[in-house]
């Protein structure tokens, strides 16, 4: 799969490569292929109903945007938050927002202060992996694309907004820095929020920053969210859920 991949890409470009996969991905997804290997996606069937508000920090190429689109219907709304121009484009064009008007892209990444950051695109053993594009803050991370984007912090990104049911971050280990200067955004409204936490002392910052404002941290087995302690949560390789107590 490997040398397809390259294969693929070195023919169609980065752009038309990213198309294909990421309408092929949820082409598949739609027909319910993959509950095994992302039961996290499907999950979101049980927890998301109708007129809900929900927001995809992370949107990268639409994954979770078209379904959270679908079940919150046209009564919902869902702001995806990508701050990458290329996948904005391609997150446009598989979520088709001018068909669903109640999903609206925020082009930002989350931080604490408003500013340019440059985020990047990483490359390890010789594959492109678009879905850990992050800020590009580590020396030793290998970028095979740079991009230079606007910072806004989520609080005051999200000041005005009237209700909110769910929140799903993925930020290749920038979560702590989003959730720090989402505080009040939380507190007000507190979301269920699912989040995938790379990195020992983010991980470890973002349980305590749930549990201090007394969320339950849990996982997914079996179709059932299921509470962790926080040194089980350590040793863990999947995505976590934040339940308000």
């Amino acid at each position: 799969m490997k040398y397809i991949r390259a294969f693929l890409l070195s023919i169609l470009g980065l752009r038309r490569y990213l198309q294909l996969v990421s309408s092929v991905y949820i082409a598949c997804v739609e027909k319910g292929i993959w509950k095994k290997k992302y039961p996290e996606l499907f999950y979101l069937d049980f927890i998301i109903s109708k007129g809900n508000t929900c927001i995809d920090i992370g949107a990268n190429l639409g994954y979770y945007s078209t379904r959270l689109a679908r079940l919150v219907g046209p009564k919902g709304k869902v702001y995806a938050v990508e701050p990458i121009p290329l996948f904005g484009d391609i997150w446009i064009r598989n979520v088709k927002p001018e068909r669903n008007p109640h999903v609206v892209l925020l082009p930002f990444a989350l931080g604490k202060e408003k500013g340019l950051v440059q985020m990047g695109m990483p490359t390890k053993n010789g594959r492109l992996h678009h879905g850990m594009t992050k800020v590009a803050s580590s020396a030793d991370e290998q970028y095979v694309h740079l991009f230079d984007v606007q910072m806004q912090n989520p609080d005051d990104l999200f000041a005005n907004i009237p209700a909110l049911d769910f929140i799903k971050c993925d930020v290749e280990g920038y979560e702590s820095e989003v959730f720090d200067n989402m505080k009040h955004t939380i507190s007000r409204f507190r979301p269920l929020v699912q989040s995938e936490l790379s990195g020992d002392q983010n991980r470890s910052h973002v349980i305590d920053f749930f549990i201090s404002h007394n969320y339950t941290c849990a996982v997914l087995r079996n179709n059932s969210l299921v509470p962790i302690s926080k040194e089980e949560a350590m040793i863990l390789s999947q995505d976590f859920y934040f339940i308000p107590n």
